[in-house]
């Protein structure tokens, strides 16, 4: 019972927070519509999506959470096939427009591990033995997809590990253009 009622209070703050970064993340999209930040439309729209969805799936994580019964297996399975079906959509998208647009050389590399989260999310709704503790797990993963997507949005980027190698990746594609 009281890890039931830990679980609740998690998922009712994070009901919150998802609520609220979905709000932010229209706000970002406003912003961004302003900026030229270099990349092409299509995985400018490709971003806006991926975070979108991770955000929408750790509010109805939340949300279903917190009605009784066990109802997370289910709307995991759901969300984890939406999630996978519309980013599988916009790599196929993001392909095709590579010829036409300049699109950076992280899309690949991010999308795929969208992909694989997805992936994990469906899996995990047919062999979770905690269902809510694997939801929280996936509320804690696509807030923070959505989070650093929207922070792409905006042109910028975390600085971390990925950042580092794509940006070595580009000089060493830009060096040999020229």
């Amino acid at each position: 019972m009281i890890g039931s009622v830990h679980y609740t209070n998690f998922f009712l703050g994070s009901v919150t927070v998802a609520g609220a970064l979905t709000g932010l993340l229209f706000v970002a999209l406003s912003v961004a519509q302003g900026q030229d930040t270099g990349r092409g439309s299509a995985e400018r729209q490709a971003v806006a999506a991926t975070a979108f969805t991770a955000l929408v799936d750790s509010l109805w994580i939340s949300l279903v959470a917190l009605l009784p019964g066990n109802g997370i297996p289910k709307v995991s399975l759901l969300l984890g096939l939406l999630g996978l079906t519309s980013t599988v959509a916009l790599i196929v998208r993001l392909w095709r427009a590579r010829s036409s647009e300049k699109l950076s050389h992280r899309w690949p590399v991010l999308l795929l591990l969208i992909v694989v989260t997805y992936v994990a999310q469906v899996v995990t709704s047919f062999t979770a033995s905690n269902p809510r503790g694997n939801g929280a797990t996936f509320v804690l993963i696509f807030f923070a997809v959505g989070i650093a997507r929207s922070w792409e949005l905006l042109g910028l980027r975390g600085g971390g590990l990925l950042d580092f190698l794509v940006s070595r990746a580009e000089s060493g594609n830009s060096d040999q253009a020229e």
